[in-house]
């Protein structure tokens, strides 16, 4: 985890090299000019944490945090820098440069936004290849749209104005609704490319890996990507669930910094996602042409079209 230690390099030097020494490789532990650059640095997510020292023994040290990025990390930080107040026989001081809303103490809300949209996406693709198999593409996918239209708007009515825990201007919740429609037509996506290549009740055992199992231990929200065991850490770079929280994180808490990154991850999911529909119209149309009653002149079959996914 990046941190700093803010001042004049030549009076924090002795300071950074045994913090280092101290809090050995779990901290990159770097060097701020001042503390108003290690705020900056902080603001924009360049830094988890930043100390301030004390301008005279007994004074009043500062750790500057942000509580967007995660009570896991700001947790992590103000603990390594009490103990480092404690042994200066100095009092800590906490600055906040990114303070959360009122109504989400915790820092989930990307983390719930994210759930609610996975499950508005994989429901609706278990439920009408459950109830309606058959279902035309015409039918079925103007349905999916409006599945990844509806579940961030919903879910957004009841986070923002119903509990307060999502706000901002207007472009912020437009930005925020569109990411999520992304994010939910993602889902839609390889899950239906699965239902077709896997069959609706095998969709459900690698959906439930695909979309929980893998998805939401390493999504970053509960526990910041660096502090998660190392499996869910390499997950955590790339999986659709920990890129959507990223992009949703960026937009809520930080003004659009570092959602760009996570959009286009879920840019490269959706890829992703019209190979695996790709493969599941290959492996329907195969399926058909083994049907076909035998004596039957090809010529005279309907062309295939990829829509029939």
């Amino acid at each position: 985890m990046p941190v700093a230690v803010a001042g004049p390099a030549a009076q924090t030097a002795r300071s950074r090299d045994g913090l280092a020494r101290a809090a050995g490789p779990a901290f990159d532990v770097q060097a701020a000019l001042s503390p108003a650059a290690a705020a900056r640095a902080v603001d924009g997510q360049d830094l988890d944490g930043a100390y301030v020292p004390a301008a005279q023994p007994g004074g009043t040290a500062t750790v500057i945090v942000a509580a967007a990025s995660g009570n896991s990390v700001t947790a992590a930080v103000e603990s390594l820098f009490r103990a480092v107040a404690a042994r200066q026989r100095a009092q800590l001081a906490v600055r906040d440069v990114r303070p959360l809303p009122a109504g989400d103490i915790g820092g989930l809300s990307p983390f719930f936004f994210m759930i609610a949209c996975t499950l508005g996406g994989f429901l609706a693709v278990t439920a009408t290849g459950l109830a309606g198999p058959a279902l035309r593409p015409r039918y079925r996918w103007p349905l999916f749209l409006a599945v990844a239209i509806a579940t961030p708007v919903l879910a957004w009515l009841l986070a923002g104005p119903g509990l307060g825990a999502i706000g901002g201007p207007a472009a912020a919740v437009a930005a925020l609704l569109g990411a999520g429609a992304l994010y939910v037509l993602i889902i839609t996506m390889i899950a239906r490319g699965l239902q077709l290549v896997l069959g609706a009740i095998g969709m459900l055992f690698a959906g439930f890996a695909v979309f929980v199992l893998l998805n939401f231990p390493s999504s970053g929200d509960s526990l910041s990507g660096p502090m998660l065991p190392a499996f869910w850490h390499v997950l955590n770079r790339f999986w659709m669930g920990a890129s959507a929280s990223d992009a949703f994180r960026g937009i809520i808490y930080f003004g659009g910094q570092g959602a760009g990154t996570g959009v286009l991850k879920l840019l490269g999911w959706l890829a992703a996602g019209a190979v695996l529909l790709a493969l599941g119209w290959v492996k329907l149309q195969h399926g058909r042409q083994e049907v076909t009653p035998a004596g039957t002149d090809a010529a005279e079959q309907p062309e295939p079209s990829p829509a029939s996914a």
